[in-house]
């Protein structure tokens, strides 16, 4: 063998071979664990900073106002498309469009990025003609355009994330970009596969065993100090609060045990504004972050608004505390550069407002400026965040 297929082939193997890491954080013992340290967070009395940061500083607002709800406000303005390279290796994720202006192709694009709520990442690529973006499930994708014989190749790739999740995603996007957004095929992660009838059926209570088994090993790992297990922990746990079937039993595991609503706080002020260079990107600290607003979402809405009332109604629980409300404020005002967590922040909000606390609290905060900065952001390029901000603004209306 050469040098040169030497070397081809060593590259090969560090493409394609799994890299297992296992990052050990640093921290204070934590037991017992206090409740979430605010000093980084605004004072809750004082005036919250407004303005609204653009997220993606190559857009710019289009001149006629979209009046359509599931429309971008943004445009992605395109430069002279390059002619398809010969030698180029196109993946299968791509189309052929043929339209009279490359431009047409990518104002769809950018109206499905909104309707699916997938945020444009141009801060960290920067290819002319080309966007990065990232998904709720932290799914990143690199949408790029090219010309070939007066039609628009339209190329979707997958950076990093779950490949079964980035095929609906790049599906949705593929379809949009021909002028299909309005007949979207039913997704394959939402299909039901049957049990074969020659297996037997598991009993309900023989299933809700096994749902208090896992989450007592997904409780064990988010004690630890591997990165790497925090973010299992919250896989599970997550996947457990979203099932539909027995997810009110794991969301009262999870709502009821307050040592776990401790540690997972304790991880949210741990990991929140940290940066851990060591770390890959999939294992950021915004990951670790937004699983565990989405688990206390997910929980919050799984169960019954008497069961919810009933477990806030314990003195000093910590999701009704300042501090948590506190830290829910914080992802609302920084919607512009994370709005998937402002998302999953919103979504706690709106349930714990059946608590009178919680009520009051927002009030005195004056959280209603926040939601309406956050419902901004979501209005020009996240539609989830847009409607969640919408129903939380009018039930502190109502509140108030």
């Amino acid at each position: 063998m050469t040098e040169i297929d030497d070397q081809k082939e060593q590259q090969r193997g560090k493409e394609d071979g799994p890299e297992y890491r296992s990052m050990t954080i640093e921290y204070s013992t934590i037991q017992p664990l206090a409740a979430p340290n605010t000093r980084r967070l605004f004072s809750p009395l004082e005036k919250v900073n407004k303005s609204i940061e653009t997220f993606d500083h190559s857009y710019s607002k289009s001149e006629d106002e979209i009046t359509r709800q599931s429309s971008s406000s943004y445009k992605w303005e395109l430069q002279e498309l390059t002619e398809l390279p010969v030698d180029y290796i196109l993946v299968r994720t791509n189309v052929y469009v043929k339209v009279s202006s490359s431009q047409i192709v990518a104002d769809r694009i950018c109206n499905a990025l909104k309707t699916l709520s997938i945020v444009i990442d141009s801060k960290s690529f920067e290819e002319e003609n080309s966007l990065l973006v990232e998904t709720q499930h932290g799914i990143k994708l690199l949408i790029a355009l090219f010309g070939c014989n007066d039609m628009t190749v339209v190329e979707v790739r997958r950076q990093s994330g779950c490949s079964i999740q980035f095929r609906d995603a790049a599906k949705a996007i593929l379809r949009s970009s021909k002028g299909l957004a309005g007949k979207q095929q039913r997704s394959v992660a939402t299909r039901k596969f049957c049990i074969p009838p020659t297996l037997p059926r598991r009993t309900l209570k023989a299933h809700q065993e096994c749902i208090r088994e896992d989450f007592q090993i997904a409780y064990t790992m988010l004690h630890s100090k591997k990165a790497d297990a925090h973010l299992l922990a919250l896989e599970t746990m997550g996947r457990m609060t979203t099932s539909s079937e027995a997810n009110d039993v794991a969301a009262k595991l999870v709502l009821s045990n307050y040592d776990c609503v401790k540690q997972m706080l304790f991880l949210l002020d741990f990991y929140k504004d940290r940066s851990i260079p060591e770390m890959k990107p999939s294992y950021r600290s915004t990951t670790v972050c937004r699983k565990v607003l989405e688990i206390l979402a997910n929980s919050c809405e799984a169960i019954s608004k008497t069961d919810l009332a009933g477990i806030l109604s314990t003195n000093d629980h910590d999701l009704k505390t300042r501090s948590f409300i506190c830290f829910l404020m914080s992802f609302l005002d920084e919607a512009s550069t994370r709005p998937h967590d402002a998302f999953q922040a919103a979504r706690c909000m709106r349930s714990l407002l059946i608590s009178e606390e919680v009520e009051n609290l927002l009030v005195e905060m004056s959280a209603i400026d926040v939601i309406s900065t956050a419902r901004s952001v979501g209005l020009s390029f996240h539609l989830e965040l847009e409607q969640e901000s919408n129903k939380l603004m009018g039930q502190l209306q109502n509140a108030c």
